[in-house]
């Protein structure tokens, strides 16, 4: 089981291994492993570890002057992790969910799924904007005849406003080291900043504006910086 948040004991087998994740997305084809519906119950695959996948945000930086963030949430759909040869990656499909970010500084758990114990070097999560015959499991996402993947919500110079991005971004993270996955639960952190989605450069971003939407949405992407195992959930590497 994996669980993912954006910042198994389960018998092994061989060659196979398999560990828990603590991404939100964070996130991507590979085989992957879910529990089986038997009688109301869950049956834990045999050979796997729960995987919790977290997200936390880095509050290194001072505010930009000009924009203030008060609610931060997107539309997860795949998380993948990517080994180094791309010989046994994962990946761990579900339907799409939401993700309300914490925004300051704490951990917030995105998923908990399990996965195959194995080294891994990325973290891949898929921020999701419905296809256009999906109905997106919070009426926010869509808008008439749009339909988004990451919402902000905050002030401009004092003024408030909502952006909302109208694309599905790919999220590719790196481990900071390889992460070897291989404990009964474990948990990856991965850190977002969210200082710079309205800025270029030293220049502020209006997010009312729809002429900057393509860089704003570039810098929300390449904003998740960083991934580690995090077992302590604590947001500090291992």
């Amino acid at each position: 089981m994996i669980i993912l948040y954006l910042n198994k004991d389960v018998k092994a087998y061989n060659p196979a291994r398999v560990l828990i994740i603590s991404l939100m997305i964070l996130t991507f084809a590979a085989v992957f492993f879910t529990g089986c519906d038997e009688n109301g119950g869950i049956t834990i695959p045999s050979g796997t570890t729960e995987l919790t996948l977290s997200a936390k945000s880095d509050e290194s930086l001072a505010n930009p002057p000009a924009v203030i963030i008060t609610e931060v949430k997107a539309l997860i759909h795949q998380v993948q992790l990517e080994q180094e040869t791309n010989q046994n990656n994962q990946t761990i499909t579900f339907e799409p969910f939401v993700v309300n970010f914490i925004i300051n500084g704490n951990l917030k758990e995105m998923t908990t799924k399990y996965i195959i114990r194995d080294f891994y070097t990325k973290v891949k999560f898929q921020l999701h904007k419905p296809e256009d015959n999906e109905v997106p499991p919070d009426p926010e996402f869509v808008s008439g005849t749009q339909k988004f993947s990451f919402i902000v919500k905050g002030t401009y110079n004092g003024s408030s406003f909502v952006y909302r991005s109208k694309r599905t971004s790919y999220v590719v993270v790196n481990f900071e080291n390889t992460a070897n996955i291989n404990l009964t639960t474990m948990n990856v952190t991965v850190l977002f900043n969210k200082l710079g989605w309205f800025k270029n450069g030293s220049v502020d971003l209006d997010p009312r504006v729809a002429a900057n939407e393509t860089l704003i949405d570039e810098n929300i992407k390449n904003s998740f910086k960083k991934a580690f195992l995090d077992n302590d959930k604590n947001g500090l590497p291992d």
